[in-house]
Order: C-alpha cells, then structure tokens, then sequence
C-alpha cells in the first residue's frame, strides 16, 4: 500500500474515532441517569465504561469491514483515539451545554406544573 492510501485510512481512522464519541454520548447519558459520580454506583459505571469500549471497538471494526480497509493497522487504533480525543475537546463541550440548557428547562417545566397544580388544589378549597 502507497503512503497516500495509508494517510486516507489514517483521517478515515480518525473520523471513524470522532463518530465513536458520538457513541460514548448515550453512554454519558446512562452514566447520568445512573448516578456513576456517587460511591454506590461505581460498579454500575465500570460495566457501561466496559459495555462502551466493547460496542466501541464493534462499531470500529464494522466500519472498517463495510469500506474495505486492507488489514489492521496500528495507526488505525491511534487514529481512533485521535479522533476520541478531538470529539471529547471540541464537540463534546457544546453538546454538555445542550444537555444542560434542555435538563434545566425541562426541570423548570416541571416545577411551574407542579406549583400550577398546587394553586388549582388551593383554588378547589377556596370558595
């Protein structure tokens, strides 16, 4: 294989690596509703870790499979991790601001419905 083929599978690699923190997103998103940051729950925050890498290097081999890469690489594997890395750096922050706008309006929903349905139970006794 040229140097030119090589580098293409490299930046695939790398790509391949950035859609695969778009996977650890919905792992992030069971880790939350799990409470993985408390003591308890650490055991419940290695097996989605595990369950991550595992569906992680499913995913990578699959695409690798379904665009014909010629055989592994070692610079494949670093290109993934390349491309875990700059998802974690840049895409990720924007997202984590997303989910905190959405939890915190939602949250917000759910207490003026909780106040309005207090204030209709008052309403009811009033008269």
């Amino acid at each position: 294989m040229d140097t030119k083929g090589q580098f293409t599978y490299f930046l695939l690699s790398v790509a391949i690596g950035f859609v695969g923190g778009l996977l650890y997103e919905i792992f992030a998103f069971f880790r939350f509703l799990f409470g993985c940051n408390r003591k308890k729950a650490r055991t419940t925050g290695i097996v989605l870790d595990v369950l991550f890498g595992i569906s992680f290097g499913i995913f990578c081999i699959y695409v690798c499979y379904f665009l014909r890469f010629p055989d592994f690489r070692g610079y494949m594997a670093l290109g993934w991790g390349i491309g875990l890395i700059i998802y974690i750096k840049t895409l990720r922050r924007i997202v984590a601001f997303f989910e905190k706008v959405c939890y915190n309006g939602i949250t917000k929903l759910g207490k003026r419905a909780k106040t309005d349905k207090k204030l209709l139970k008052r309403e009811d006794f009033d008269i």
